[in-house]
């Protein structure tokens, strides 16, 4: 006859949810069962590797990490499995579920961003899921200070290098041996589109700053208006705010329209309709008259 925990992980790999319950509910000793064969590696553990879903919720409802997320030999939890078989529905359930979990790295300094992008099948939903409840594995290094766009570079996953860029990653990184992730690219073709994205990119981002830039100004470059409510009279002929009176708040109205440009408040005026200034031609308009002891004053051409 064949021993209960050989028999649970036949079940799991058949993925037959109704015999992995009747075994976990008779034997709860072997919710956990490590496979001391194979890196010490749990049931949910195989059931991450090979993407059952129901099974991985089954166990995880039933207690297997209610003291701590296990963690193989190698270090590794069920979502890096998940992240590297590209298992990708169960890896999104599992970084939900155990957020915590997220940025720890296995031996090798790999977490399950990197892990993902390497595999480049997260881009649709796991990715984002990891970016979403732990951003700060975007600048994660693994030992040899490589981050997860100089995995995703390597393995040629043009897919997961977008994403990557989109979520804000440093294009420009080094690891411990001043590479950055443009000279791990897999082939010329995909080292040009991905210099194509760094161009891109930088555009968008100093586009981006440029037009901060011009809010800015345009804020700082403002009109303060003052209308009769906030001080010009105020309700019931009253002072203004801030204790001034009147007075003090219509002229700093005044000084307000004159660094503006605009008519100062009160003031008939028009920009286009100007008072013409008058001349000595003019039918009855009084020019100069001298009085005694002044000098006249000289004619001209056009006043002859």
């Amino acid at each position: 006859m064949i021993d209960v925990p050989r028999r649970l992980r036949r079940a799991i790999l058949l993925n037959d949810l109704a015999l992995v319950k009747r075994i976990v509910q008779n034997n709860r000793e072997y919710l956990q069962n490590p496979d001391f064969a194979d890196k010490s590696n749990t049931n949910l553990h195989l059931a991450a590797r090979n993407g059952f879903t129901q099974i991985a919720e089954f166990l995880i409802e039933a207690g297997h990490e209610e003291e701590i997320v296990s963690r193989n030999n190698d270090w590794e939890t069920p979502l890096m499995l998940a992240a590297v078989a590209g298992k990708e529905d169960l890896g999104v359930m599992l970084a939900k579920r155990f957020p915590e979990c997220i940025p720890w790295q296995n031996k090798d300094g790999l977490d399950a961003l990197m892990l993902a992008c390497k595999s480049g099948t997260g881009t649709l939903h796991l990715i984002p899921t990891l970016l979403l409840h732990a951003p700060s594995i975007l600048d994660s290094r693994d030992h040899k200070g490589n981050n997860a766009l100089h995995h995703a570079s390597a393995a040629g996953e043009l897919k997961a290098l977008r994403m990557l860029l989109q979520y804000g990653a440093n294009p420009l990184a080094q690891n411990a041996y001043s590479w950055t992730p443009v000279h791990y690219s897999a082939t010329p073709a995909a080292e040009a589109y991905f210099k194509t994205l760094i161009i891109e990119f930088e555009k968008k981002k100093a586009e981006g700053k440029r037009v901060e830039r011009e809010r800015e100004r345009q804020r700082n470059a403002g009109v303060r208006l003052v209308t009769d409510e906030e001080g010009l009279g105020g309700p019931n002929g009253q002072a203004g705010v801030g204790g001034a009176g009147a007075d003090g708040v219509r002229q700093r109205a005044r000084d307000d329209a004159a660094i503006a440009g605009l008519p100062a408040p009160g003031m008939e005026w028009s920009p286009v309709e100007r008072r013409r200034a008058m001349t000595p031609t003019e039918r009855g308009a009084a020019w100069f008259t001298p009085t005694e002891g002044t000098r006249p004053r000289a004619e001209t051409g056009e006043s002859m």
